[in-house]
Parts: structure tokens; C-alpha cells; sequence
């Protein structure tokens, strides 16, 4: 839960795991991160069975409303501490809290379970809307700012992965369009060092295509296997053991050397 592996990081990441103080960063600074899925979910809950635009736009009214907030915070504790205020950064950021899960976010918009088909498609409006909504709360807007969709840390998460509807393969899927990654996501503790590896370069594969951030953030969990739970307590909840692939990525990862940079890379 303490190593995570960034595709295209950014410097100004207030949240654990992945924050870091970069080489481009001020001497010290206060950057602040707000998160606010169970006020998104709540809001979204007066428009039932409004068209999609109407569920973008209360969206980005209520990102608006909890960035402006953070931003607010931010500047007394600058004042306070004597210390330059850096960013905000809206990340609709989960716990294991019933009612604070972006899973239910998305089951809100009108999926029966998250990880069904329309799954990614609502992530990426959900995401969008937030983004746009931070973005005109504040001019300080940054590090990650979207939403995240770490398994264990999400109630609903915890929940559609148990019942079989959220893989692996989906959330790869949904990394394509959120704010960061494979996160929090427990696999047996028998998978292979290849396997881990193969998983990480597919992520970094969508990051660096997509010239997004992405990262993988996985636990094999020693002397578990698929069915099994493991616990890691506070906000770093617990996880349901997934199934990865078991055909093999050994002959892939063992050639060694270096994937070209995509073309788009190369002109910038």
C-alpha cells in the first residue's frame, strides 16, 4: 500500500499514495486536497431521471461549491502558518465509509452495479464534470483532480468486485478515463513477479499513449487466494482478492530493453 508506480506523476499530488515534493516545487508550500464523493452522490440524488446534461451540470455546481471551500482553507492556513499557498486539488478521493464512494456515484447515474457495461462512460462524464467544476472555483487548480477508484478504500467498490460484475480487466478499462490508476486492488499472493510487471506496463501503456497520469498500486496478498479478503484498517480499508490472468507474461517481460516512445511524444 506504500509503493506505487506513476506514469506521467505530477509534482503538486497532495494525496498519499504518490505525493512527493518535486524538484520544481517551492522551498515549502501548502497544497491541499479535497475530496467530497458523498456530497456528489447526495446532490445527484434530485436529479433522478434527468437527462445527462443535467446530471454534468449539478455535477460541476457541486464540484464548484466543495473546491471553493478547499481553496478558502487553504489560504488561512497560508496566512496562519506563514507559508505560500500552492494548489487545490478536487479529487473525488473515497474511504470505506458507507456513503462516501464513488462507486456509488456511478450506480447513482443509473448502473445496477459498478463494472457493468456504461461503466466507463459514466466515470468519464463523472470526471469531466468535476474537473470543469474545480476549475471554476479556483485559479490554483491542481495535482490529480478527478475522481479516484481505489477497490479497497470504496465501499461500493469492495462490494461489486465480491459479486464478480467489477475485474480487473474493467478497471484497466476505467483507468483510461480517470484520474489515476489501478489502485488498491488485492490479487493472490502467488502471482508471479511477471504478472505484476505485465500489469504495470499495460497502465503505463495507457499513460503514456494517452498522455495522462496513471499508476498501479496492487497487494499481493501472501497465503490468499481469489475468494479471500484482506484487511488493512483506517482509510486503507480491505479488499477482496481478484483474479488476474494466468496465462503467462514471462517470455514478454523477460526481453528486456526499452518500449519506444509513442510518435505523439516524439513531436513534442
Amino acid at each position: 500500500a506504500k509503493l506505487v508506480v506513476f506514469c506521467n506523476a505530477v509534482e503538486d499530488n497532495p494525496f498519499m499514495a504518490g505525493a512527493f515534493h518535486g524538484a520544481g516545487e517551492a522551498e515549502k508550500v501548502i497544497n491541499v486536497g479535497v475530496s467530497g464523493p458523498g456530497v456528489v452522490c447526495h446532490a445527484l440524488q434530485a436529479v433522478r431521471d434527468k437527462p445527462l446534461d443535467v446530471v454534468a451540470e449539478t455535477i460541476k455546481k457541486t464540484a464548484f461549491r466543495v473546491t471553493r471551500m478547499g481553496q478558502l482553507v487553504a489560504q488561512e492556513a497560508s496566512r496562519r502558518l506563514d507559508t505560500p499557498f500552492g494548489i487545490v486539488d478536487l479529487s473525488l478521493a473515497p474511504t470505506p465509509a458507507v456513503g462516501d464512494s464513488v462507486a456509488r456515484i456511478l450506480e447513482e447515474l443509473g448502473l445496477e452495479v459498478c463494472g457493468t457495461h456504461g461503466t466507463t462512460a459514466a466515470l468519464a462524464m463523472l470526471n469531466d464534470a468535476v474537473k470543469k467544476g474545480g476549475v471554476m472555483a479556483s485559479s490554483s487548480v491542481g495535482g490529480l483532480s478527478g475522481a479516484f477508484i481505489p477497490v479497497s478504500e470504496d465501499e461500493g467498490m469492495i462490494a461489486a468486485a465480491r459479486s464478480g460484475t467489477l475485474c480487473i480487466d474493467k478497471l484497466e478499462a476505467m483507468t483510461c478515463v480517470c484520474s489515476v490508476g489501478l489502485d488498491m486492488i488485492a490479487i493472490p499472493g502467488d502471482t508471479p513477479a511477471e504478472t505484476i510487471a505485465a500489469i504495470i506496463a499495460d497502465e503505463a501503456a495507457i499513460g503514456m499513449v494517452n498522455n495522462k497520469t496513471t499508476a498501479v498500486r496492487i497487494l499481493p496478498a501472501p497465503g490468499k487466494d481469489v475468494g479471500g479478503t484482506i484487511e488493512m484498517g483506517g482509510l486503507l480499508g480491505s479488499a477482496p482478492v481478484m483474479p488476474v490472468h494466468r496465462e503467462s507474461s514471462a517470455a514478454f517481460i523477460a526481453r528486456g530493453g526499452r518500449i519506444p516512445a509513442p510518435l505523439h511524444s516524439l513531436r513534442n
